[in-house]
């Protein structure tokens, strides 16, 4: 009977204990200063929304928005400046620009990489977003729209992977929102829904048409997903709100409003950041980017002009 008992309550306490794992909430906080790990000075004079990645050697690449000069509209902003480093600790070389000319001569805003098998997939937009493929990170074939044009400033796409062969791709959408996507071979995207809305008091456009949810990013950390997005309007002291919320469906983030009436989000923290980027290196170690149009605000020390990075932990929220 005493053993029988001793059993139950072990085993009530494993459940419990399981359950208080499931429920941790964590927060990204940053470790260390920032550090320039790109500044561009062939193919434009500034990086702003990029991607990260390691090529077959293990090289990790940059590639992000740029042009010559402060480009507000981003009409300029026709091709991407790409730069390549053996470790996240030394500043990038400079490469040739990547997608100037034919066949897309399109604006190339945010770019997005992830590899699958042996094939690295890249993503862009604003409006329709075109699909490119490589081998090795540095020759890329252009396999033409993965998405038509729902929306004219459709753009900061961001590919995650579900599950084997199920894949998520986030964008910025119309009425400061984030949009989900689905696919089973990377080509062939299908809307699934909203995914996250931001309502005032946040910080959100209003009147113009151009949508406050910027650079939409998921990591998943425990049993919860997280967004990472930053809310920006015409206030460029919003330049570096970068707001993380967090959920266990990945396809609904909920409706954040800073607090106020309606949030239905669960928010987590605000990190100082434009156009965040999260990697992990080969040691497992977190990394957190931030870049951005010149003349805007940046982090606290950062120059600017440049992407930079800084060493990332995820904490245990009290």
């Amino acid at each position: 009977m005493i053993q029988m008992l001793f059993r139950t309550c072990l085993a009530g306490l494993l459940l419990l204990s399981s359950t208080a794992l499931a429920q941790t909430k964590y927060q990204p906080v940053i470790t260390g200063p920032w550090r320039v790990l790109f500044a561009p000075k062939i193919s434009g004079d500034y990086l702003n929304d990029h991607t990260l990645f390691q090529d077959p050697k293990g090289d990790w690449h940059a590639v992000g928005i740029t042009s010559h000069g402060r480009a507000w509209t981003g009409f300029d902003e026709r091709s991407f400046a790409h730069g390549v480093t053996p470790a996240l600790d030394q500043e990038m070389k400079e490469l040739d620009p990547l997608f100037k000319g034919a066949p897309d001569h399109r604006r190339k805003w945010a770019p997005h990489v992830i590899k699958y098998q042996n094939t690295y997939h890249l993503y862009c937009g604003p409006g329709a977003i075109r699909h490119f493929t490589s081998a090795d990170g540095y020759n890329w074939n252009y396999e033409g729209i993965a998405i038509a044009k729902p929306w004219w400033s459709f753009r900061d796409t961001m590919v995650f992977e579900l599950s084997p062969g199920h894949w998520l791709m986030y964008a910025t959408d119309r009425d400061d929102s984030v949009s989900v996507y689905e696919s089973t071979d990377l080509s062939t995207w299908t809307r699934h829904g909203t995914a996250f809305r931001a309502v005032r008091p946040a910080p959100i456009w209003g009147w113009i048409p151009i949508s406050a949810t910027e650079s939409p990013f998921v990591v998943k950390v425990g049993d919860f997903y997280y967004l990472s997005v930053c809310l920006t309007n015409n206030d460029r002291k919003t330049y570096t709100n970068t707001v993380i919320v967090r959920s266990r469906d990945p396809y609904n983030f909920g409706v954040y409003a800073a607090g106020g009436p309606g949030q239905t989000a669960d928010y987590v923290t605000t990190l100082t950041a434009h156009a965040a980027e999260y990697v992990q290196d080969g040691h497992g170690q977190w990394f957190v980017t931030s870049a951005g149009w010149p003349g805007h605000l940046t982090p606290p020390g950062v120059p600017p002009r440049t992407l930079v990075i800084a060493p990332l932990k995820w904490e245990v929220v009290p």
